[in-house]
């Protein structure tokens, strides 16, 4: 009985191999923000709806590596590279996506990752929390944010003129709608490997 306690425990850690796949999904994803996220938030309207449109092609990444890496610590790592990341730019922005990393993984950690509402609402609180980190530090601190981001002050600034209305609203809520359309799309495209998995489609 230990020793099955004992080898139930182990296969919750992440292997080598499980830190290679994720790396691969991870450069994925920065890839497709870079190529689709990136220009999208070049204009001011854009900018709300990055992580949207990301969202829409993250979905079938985040999904497979969710299904490839079914462990403990998967989605953390995810939410702390990217906040690592953006210390380089502004440090609120880093601890607003590390907080959503937390509670992510503190959900992924208590349901049942083997089924697909959890993949979903793991994967939809992470993206929100990139909205958020992009968003929150702009309208609580203008204007150290726009001190650190100098060569964008310009564009921040009228983002942010938006982000005081009900726009920060329709953003968010379009990102919600990008999470769920990209992970219902990954469900379909991923078909056969959630059957491999055992993953339960609901």
């Amino acid at each position: 009985m230990e020793v099955k306690k004992r080898r139930t425990k182990n296969n919750e850690k992440m292997n080598v191999r499980d830190y290679i796949t994720a790396a691969i999904m991870y450069v994925l994803m920065f890839l497709v923000y870079a190529g689709v996220g990136a220009p999208i938030g070049m204009t001011v309207a854009g900018s709300l709806f990055v992580f949207a449109a990301c969202a829409v092609v993250w979905g079938t990444i985040f999904i497979l590596l969710f299904t490839k890496v079914n462990k403990k610590g998967v989605v953390l790592l995810f939410g702390l590279i990217w906040a690592a990341m953006q210390l380089m730019s502004f440090w609120g922005v880093a601890i607003v996506i590390a907080i959503g990393a937390v509670i992510a993984e503190l959900l992924w950690d208590k349901l049942d990752r083997r089924k697909f509402s959890t993949m979903l609402l793991c994967f939809t609180v992470q993206v929100i929390f990139l909205y958020l980190g992009m968003t929150l530090p702009l309208i609580f601190m203008k204007d150290m944010y726009l001190a650190a981001v100098s060569a964008y002050a310009d564009l921040y600034s009228t983002v942010f003129d938006m982000l005081i209305g009900p726009m920060f609203f329709v953003g968010l809520a379009a990102t919600v709608v990008g999470c769920i359309v990209g992970a219902f799309l990954g469900k379909l495209l991923l078909k056969k490997h959630f059957e491999k998995a055992g993953i339960i489609l609901k």
